[in-house]
């Protein structure tokens, strides 16, 4: 590699460690010790063998045999992962202010079903089922239309909804009449074995997985993946690390990831906004919001721009769980203060 493109990537991989759910190795900075600080998120979805089994149910036993069964494993979840339910009742008391007692348990309770659901819906991609779900669309054409440029493009999106149930339904992008590849960028961090069960039951994903563990490596194929005019799929809601900017969201601040961002100002590539929400059993909304395309003003305003494009980023996720407040899936401490401080 060219020694400019080089240092570019070793820039974009420093900036991505949290952005693209690149490996939780590296050591936050010192913070003063009467600081109340985060647990970091270890970039791990700790679904295991248990989903698998939710996956042979469905194929089985059908979709609502394997929903009903969700209510008992959420019972058991709510009463024995206190560290999740920790995360979503600081969540919750955010977006419902002055929710305490057993409403907030409730509301709890509510909030893993939700997730219980979208993880079972996965189903219908990994079993070959995906043409029974109805996508209503709003604004994708725009993706379309940038890929046409053939300068690539950024989709980040949250976890929020069915992310991964929506990346199997993009793998339907044109452009000159050629289909335009999809890469994922995510965390393998679920066993060896559970993956490999997962691809013989669902085949090939037609998205290509870049591996964000090595956040060199990943970089370096984020902006060759965007230099062959390709999708590059983002979340932008997890900081791993330090690579990350405050801004307001829901009453506080709290931390989100640079990565996408840099990767964009660096590269010209154009971002667009894409979020899928379920919106019943076998139907889900799929938005997206753009282009924009960033770029830093100058060195000196190199933070003040990433602080605002995140700021832009967390008012859309905010007001999408306005409408969806069940459906934001990040079960870890997200702000540094208590709801109400």
């Amino acid at each position: 590699m060219a020694a400019p493109a080089k240092a570019l990537a070793q820039r974009l991989a420093f900036a991505c460690n949290g952005a693209m759910s690149v490996a939780a190795t590296e050591t936050p900075p010192p913070q003063a010790a009467t600081q109340a600080q985060p647990k970091q998120w270890d970039g791990r979805t700790r679904t295991g063998t248990g989903i698998l089994i939710f996956y042979y149910l469905f194929r089985f036993l059908g979709p609502r045999f394997a929903y009903a069964l969700l209510y008992p494993v959420c019972l058991y979840q709510l009463i024995f992962n206190q560290r999740n339910g920790r995360a979503s009742r600081d969540y919750l008391r955010r977006r419902y202010p002055g929710l305490r007692g057993p409403r907030l348990w409730w509301r709890n309770y509510r909030h893993f079903l939700s997730f219980g659901r979208v993880l079972v819906d996965r189903g219908y991609a990994f079993l070959g089922m995906l043409g029974e779900v109805k996508f209503e669309r709003d604004g994708h054409e725009v993706i379309e239309q940038v890929l046409a440029q053939g300068k690539g493009v950024i989709l980040i999106s949250a976890h929020l909804g069915n992310w991964e149930l929506a990346a199997y339904s993009l793998g339907g992008f044109m452009a000159q009449g050629k289909r335009i590849p999809v890469n994922a960028v995510m965390f393998k961090g679920e066993s060896e074995k559970v993956e490999k069960q997962l691809k013989q039951a669902s085949g090939e994903p037609p998205f290509r997985i870049i591996a964000s563990n090595d956040s060199l490596q990943a970089s370096i194929e984020c902006m060759n993946a965007l230099k062959r005019g390709e999708v590059v799929a983002i979340h932008g809601d997890r900081v791993l690390g330090a690579a990350g900017v405050e801004v307001p969201f829901m009453g506080a601040p709290a931390r989100f990831p640079i990565g996408p961002f840099v990767l964009a100002a660096n590269t010209g590539a154009p971002v667009v906004f894409t979020f899928a929400n379920r919106l019943g059993m076998r139907r889900y909304a799929l938005m997206a919001r753009g282009p924009y395309l960033y770029q830093f003003e100058s060195r000196a305003q190199r933070d003040a721009n990433l602080k605002q494009w995140a700021g832009q980023y967390a008012d859309l996720l905010q007001g999408l769980l306005q409408k969806y407040p069940l459906q934001w899936h990040n079960f870890f401490k997200f702000w540094e203060t208590d709801p109400g401080k």
